[in-house]
């Protein structure tokens, strides 16, 4: 079984969106359920939950911003990937992670430097992330799909990815499966508190 690059691209966004969802479902709890960001460093499981989920959202989002770059890159030095200006599904994905970024970047940076304004007043900063990894996920998976059926083959059928037929499945699975994982972490923050 061999494994292409946007296949694995997109898995990469597949996985960050799993962790964003449940780094988003942990932070909700406490700072809109709860109105208590401060769980999140009091209840030892959502601490570690939230900053380890969050911390791999990150590390993927990196990994997937930095295959994205060198796409881009050969798409307006070389042609390769196709640079597609007529494509929706291109343009939509290519020009709105610009935005994207910002948010990722000033998120992430708070995280880390200045989690006091975080916390107080830039609540929302964490829903905007989580809605942003969604609109990633959302358009590199349909921009992947696009380019996978046969009227339009760019790339071979996924491999580890389910089929086409199958794609809004995929397109919910790390929602699901985030979710499911997220119950789980809250159940057990709540006993132990």
């Amino acid at each position: 079984m061999h494994i292409e690059q946007v296949e694995f691209n997109t898995l990469i966004t597949f996985l960050g969106m799993l962790c964003a969802t449940v780094q988003v479902s942990t932070g909700y709890y406490a700072g809109y359920y709860k109105r208590r960001p401060a769980l999140l460093k009091t209840n030892e499981i959502l601490f570690r939950a939230h900053r380890a989920f969050g911390s791999f959202a990150t590390v993927l989002y990196v990994l997937g911003l930095f295959a994205g770059v060198v796409g881009f890159v050969g798409a307006l030095t070389v042609n390769e990937p196709p640079l597609e200006l007529g494509s929706a599904s291109f343009n939509i994905h290519t020009w709105g992670s610009f935005p994207v970024l910002f948010i990722v970047a000033w998120k992430t940076y708070l995280s880390y430097f200045n989690k006091k304004a975080l916390y107080s007043r830039l609540k929302w900063l964490g829903v905007a992330m989580f809605l942003a990894w969604t609109f990633t996920w959302l358009t590199a998976a349909v921009s992947y799909y696009v380019r996978t059926l046969p009227t339009n083959l760019q790339h071979p059928p996924p491999v580890f990815l389910l089929p086409y037929d199958w794609l809004g499945v995929q397109l919910v699975l790390p929602f699901v499966v985030g979710g499911i994982i997220s119950v789980l972490i809250l159940r057990r923050a709540l006993q132990s508190t």
